[in-house]
């Protein structure tokens, strides 16, 4: 088992996080009341903050790791910042439509602004309101709020997307602590946290209105706190799991991927401490808080409707994005060159040659640029998008041949890298068998499966204390991420 984090670096953490944290409060105070010239000004700042953060933390690359962890968090949230302040509400989201509407999750959320209580009607019946509710309902208290400082039409909507950006920053937060929780120093610190600070990923999802950036950082603080419950087996440690599956199952039923992990720790300890009564104790504990959280609008809609516990909406056979057809074999094995030719999701519904059919392709292209980015709709991101795609592809390769390395040698560490290899099987498993039984193109998302990518630079983390060749090629591709990254997210999507 690693070594705890000692007292003394409390203050590194609160120094790494703090320019984040200030980003966060300070959006959720000013941006509503801003106007279209400000936040003009405001997205130039941020183009201009974050690149000068980012070539900040090379020129004090030997600085402290609080300093280097400071600079980059304050980085990501200005990145993840300018994605949001550049776009309309409605532009790059999934299932959201606008507030206007009378469906989707811009919907849902009015509901909770307008009304008070849970929807009393079978979730099935509109469009995206089979969800739970957390996200939804956050939203329309955010949005209350808002109204009764004065903030209406246009800038109120445009205001929701202050809480998914809050969110994908915390993430950005919790994924330095995590860091910090595996042993991660110097550059096994600094260059994963490089990778997420400007991980298109997570700039994309700061903007989206649907419930999926909650329940991803609901499944980190899971995570997080799954590994500090591992070398401290107390309440005060298993009561934050509790509440992270809880809340993110109430957010998004999928957040449960972050529990088998959870009870692989739990087991482990049962099994081989001695003294297993403060165990069992915290184990109640644990289901007494988790369980209505996380069960309590599945049981509802069950018990009210009759509303299958797993029921999502389905496209039928017949769609456009239909894919069912196409061999399972060759779905998962085809890495054909073709399908590399047009770097970006394909859909023919959208002009493009063919549907995107292979999960593992599809997971590649949408990570980096989700089903909205390409050169028809951002002609200016000819030449970079290609770069991008390719340089994020030769930096996952050999990040995950790190993760994997660290799996295989024994250092003494078995637990956290179960849990960070467990989860990431649970996530990819997951991932694939949502887009073959529900075979369409726009199941084969990134925003199904981002723990894949934070596990992966977890574990490759934990295996770079020595500087070998693969960790030179990591931080040369980590270089060249960043700076693409930036130049296709700060200057050419516009």
């Amino acid at each position: 088992m690693f070594e705890k984090v000692p007292k003394n670096e409390r203050l590194g953490r609160v120094l790494t996080t703090f320019p984040a944290v200030l980003t966060i409060l300070g959006c959720l105070l000013v941006f509503p009341f801003t106007t279209v010239t400000h936040q003009t000004v405001l997205a130039w700042g941020c183009v201009g903050g974050s690149g000068a953060l980012l070539v900040l933390t090379i020129a004090l690359y030997r600085r402290s790791d609080a300093v280097s962890g400071a600079l980059l968090c304050g980085a990501g949230a200005l990145l993840r910042l300018l994605h949001i302040v550049r776009f309309p509400y409605w532009r790059m989201q999934h299932d959201v439509g606008r507030f206007t509407d009378d469906r989707g999750h811009a919907a849902y959320i009015r509901w909770f602004l307008e009304h008070d209580g849970l929807p009393p009607f079978d979730g099935r019946t509109v469009w995206q309101f089979y969800h739970p509710p957390l996200h939804h309902a956050l939203e329309g208290a955010w949005l209350r709020l808002l109204t009764a400082c004065g903030v209406e039409g246009d800038a109120l909507w445009e205001a929701a997307q202050m809480l998914p950006f809050a969110y994908s920053t915390a993430a950005l937060v919790v994924f330095a602590l995590l860091l910090r929780e595996v042993g991660a120093r110097g550059a096994a610190f600094r260059v994963p946290l490089a990778v997420m600070a400007v991980h298109p990923a997570f700039l994309i999802l700061a903007g989206s209105l649907n419930n999926d950036m909650l329940s991803i950082l609901c499944m980190m603080l899971a995570l997080l706190w799954t590994l500090r419950w591992d070398k401290d087996p107390t309440a005060r440690n298993i009561v934050p799991i509790a509440l992270a599956i809880g809340l993110g199952m109430l957010a998004k039923l999928s957040a449960w991927m972050a529990a088998p992990a959870a009870a692989v720790v739990f087991l482990r300890h049962l099994v081989f401490d001695k003294d297993k009564r403060p165990l069992i104790g915290q184990f109640v504990l644990f289901g007494a808080i988790c369980c209505p959280l996380g069960l309590f609008w599945s049981v509802r809609g069950l018990v009210r409707w009759g509303i299958p516990p797993t029921w999502i909406p389905m496209l039928s056979d017949t769609d456009k994005q239909y894919v069912g057809n196409i061999p399972i074999y060759r779905r998962l094995f085809d890495l054909s060159p073709s399908q590399f030719t047009y770097v970006y999701d394909c859909f023919t519904q959208y002009g493009q040659a063919y549907n995107e059919y292979s999960p593992l392709v599809a997971l590649m292209k949408t990570a980096v640029f989700d089903e909205f980015l390409n050169t028809e709709k951002f002609p200016a991101l000819a030449g970079w998008g290609e770069a991008l795609f390719w340089v994020h592809a030769a930096l996952a390769l050999v990040v995950t041949a790190c993760a994997v390395r660290t799996c295989l040698t024994k250092d003494g560490r078995l637990m956290p890298k179960l849990v960070l290899a467990g989860t990431y099987l649970v996530t990819l498993g997951s991932y694939i068998g949502f887009c073959l039984s529900f075979a369409h193109v726009c199941t084969q998302s990134i925003r199904y499966a981002t723990p894949v990518i934070y596990t992966t630079l977890l574990l490759a983390a934990m295996g770079t204390e020595k500087r070998g060749v693969l960790e030179k090629i990591v931080l040369v591709l980590t270089a060249a991420f960043t700076a693409v990254s930036w130049g296709v997210f700060a200057v050419v999507v516009r």
